[in-house]
């Protein structure tokens, strides 16, 4: 009988995190039509987005990772990749087929001043290695593939999986690695900012690799995850419902007045979702904040929601242009509306055969 692990309120955050994402694509996806927008006023928001979804992995694999480590004495690398395989690749490699073969000769899918070029057959091999590779966060900053370009954020979190329980499974105390690895990365943003850098050849893409990267979000969930784990004297100090409260109104804030702290924003933000998750995990006054069926359902599907509102967003302003309909309100509810209707047949068709294979190699039940 498998151990039950589920926490209240996650999946509600992941659709969050999705819907941020999606807001701030719906109104850049509008830019590109040439359609009245406001995407320089909320870009930051799918930033964000992507960023809660960091925070939110590091937290779950990591918490999940400790206490397989304290029930087996060792973590099973075989499974755990595994696992992830059944649960990213078959999406994943649907939409790159997708992204590369089917919707470039589509009209409806087609893009103003944005389409699919490969100018070489070595241009084309490398995309496909990338691709294929998961090298995904290489590739954003080398060629942009329509439709494909949210898999940057796969190939971040799949190269970070490739090491992660390699790591759990070595070391035993694990807080000072994690906040190393969070002041570690911080100096070398800080270092790669420096011009005397710039003569060196590929400096450009590692720059943006290593700034997209975000290893400080995914490393304080860990580090929340790790600290959470261990009845750190630090939760129950920050499970408060003034300082919840007190952490989203400085989020919102910093959304509306575009704070920049410079190379220190993304751990700005990566500590704040990390102290909201927190909080949604531990403050029993928060217990059902996000936990409802709807929610739920949302967040279950939110893999899918992320892959295919691209592809939605720009199918439905095609054919509301056809009939000379240009209202964000339709474009806003027909998108994110018919994206949940693809996400939820992907989930039951496509993803969930290869979840159920998934649970078959899991150390704990998640499910409520």
């Amino acid at each position: 009988m498998k151990d039950r692990l589920y926490f209240n309120n996650l999946n509600g955050l992941r659709f969050i995190a999705a819907l941020m994402v999606i807001i701030s694509h719906l109104e850049l996806n509008k830019s590109y039509f040439s359609l009245e927008n406001y995407f320089q006023d909320i870009k930051e928001l799918g930033r964000l987005g992507v960023s809660l979804f960091f925070v939110l992995s590091g937290f779950l694999i990591t918490y999940l990772l400790v206490r397989e480590k304290e029930k087996n004495g060792v973590i099973g690398i075989k499974n755990f990749y595994m696992r992830r395989i059944y649960r990213i690749w078959p999406l994943y490699y649907f939409i790159v087929l997708l992204s590369l073969f089917v919707l470039p000769h589509i009209t409806l899918f087609s893009i103003p001043n944005l389409k699919l070029e490969i100018d070489s057959s070595t241009q084309f091999i490398t995309v496909i290695i990338l691709l294929v590779f998961f090298l995904t966060n290489v590739l954003v900053h080398i060629k942009l593939i329509p439709f494909a370009t949210q898999t940057w954020s796969i190939g971040t979190e799949e190269q970070f999986y490739l090491i992660w329980p390699l790591l759990i499974n070595k070391i035993k105390n694990l807080a000072p690695l994690f906040m190393s690895l969070i002041l570690l990365y911080n100096l070398l943003l800080i270092v790669l900012s420096y011009p005397f850098l710039d003569t060196i050849k590929y400096i450009e893409l590692f720059k943006s690799f290593v700034f997209s990267f975000q290893l400080d979000s995914l490393t304080l969930g860990a580090l929340g995850a790790y600290l959470f784990y261990s009845k750190n004297s630090i939760i129950e100090f920050i499970s408060n419902i003034y300082i919840f409260v007190l952490t989203i109104f400085c989020v919102v804030l910093a959304i509306i007045f575009h704070v920049d702290l410079g190379f220190f924003k993304s751990t700005f933000f990566a500590l704040l979702f990390t102290i909201v998750i927190i909080n949604l995990v531990n403050n029993d006054k928060l217990v059902n904040l996000l936990e409802n069926n709807i929610f739920n359902f949302l967040g279950k599907i939110s893999y899918g929601l992320y892959m295919y509102h691209q592809i939605v967003i720009v199918f439905v302003i095609n054919i509301l242009i056809k009939y000379n309909i240009t209202s964000s309100f339709w474009i806003y509810i027909l998108s994110i509306l018919i994206t949940i209707i693809v996400s939820s047949i992907s989930y039951q068709f496509l993803e969930k055969p290869f979840l159920k294979r998934k649970e078959r190699i899991t150390t704990f039940n998640n499910h409520k």
